[in-house]
This record gives structure tokens, C-alpha cells and sequence, in this order.
């Protein structure tokens, strides 16, 4: 069974899906949960958008939106009776995700998927596709 649980963070009801899947697994397993959330600077431009001109506010509101997200999330592992660790990472997502099982030894990745197909998943990419075809440890992939 599984003893460390790294569970990725976004705002999608995928990320939520997710969550309680691996608070499931993690409760049947007596497993330490690690929730991350990754701040993708590529993505800047459009978080940014019209709210602000200038990307340092910009990269303080996605750091704010990911803290509340991290917060949300361990508020819902904490109704299962798990208190998990946090980690914040910032830069492409795959990556930081990847890096992250890695330094707190996680012998499982959960995360949610969008299931985009065709043109919007060749242009936006998929977060998912990428930590399925490069994890060194057993990926769940949860569809909402």
C-alpha cells in the first residue's frame, strides 16, 4: 500500500475529484498527504488579463489564489481525519510536481484531469499527460 500521497491543487472540480480520491486512499492506507499547488508563470498573461498591468501583482494573486486552494484542500482532508502538508511551487507545472514527489518521497501522484481532446489539448497541453508519461511512481488520474 501507499505511504506518501502527493496530491496536486488547482481550482477545477477535477483538482476536487481528485482530492477526495486520494483522501480515500490515503485514510484506507494510514498515508501522509502532501497537497501542492504550482503557480505556472507561463500562464501569467492570463491570469492577469485586465486586473492588473503589471505581472509582480500578478504573480501575488496567483500565490494568493494558491494559498487559498491549498487552505480549501486541507480543510476537506481534515473532515477525513488527515492533516497534510502544504507546498507551494512556481514555474511549469509538470515539473514542479514531478520535483516535488521527488523531495517528500511520495510513492503516489493524484490529480485531476480535464479530459480536453483535440486541438485544445494540442495547444494547452495537459498537466496530467505529462506527469503520467514522466513519474517514476504511480500516477492516479481522477476525471471528473
Amino acid at each position: 500500500m501507499f505511504s506518501s500521497i502527493l496530491v496536486a491543487v488547482d481550482a477545477s472540480e477535477a483538482a476536487q475529484a481528485a482530492l477526495r480520491q486520494a483522501c480515500d486512499v490515503a485514510t484506507l492506507a494510514k498515508a501522509k498527504v502532501t497537497l501542492v499547488n504550482v503557480i505556472d508563470v507561463s500562464k501569467l498573461l492570463a491570469v492577469a488579463g485586465y486586473e492588473t498591468p503589471y505581472p509582480v501583482d500578478a504573480i501575488e494573486i496567483m500565490r494568493k489564489d494558491g494559498a487559498q486552494m491549498l487552505s480549501e484542500a486541507s480543510a476537506t482532508c481534515a473532515t477525513y481525519g488527515l492533516t497534510p502538508a502544504t507546498v507551494t511551487g512556481e514555474g511549469d507545472a509538470v515539473e514542479e510536481i514531478l520535483a516535488t514527489a521527488t523531495s517528500v518521497h511520495a510513492d503516489l501522484i493524484v490529480l485531476g484531469t480535464h479530459g480536453r481532446k483535440g486541438l485544445s489539448r494540442l495547444f494547452i497541453g495537459s498537466v496530467a499527460e505529462g506527469v503520467l508519461r514522466r513519474a517514476d511512481v504511480p500516477v492516479l488520474v481522477v476525471r471528473h
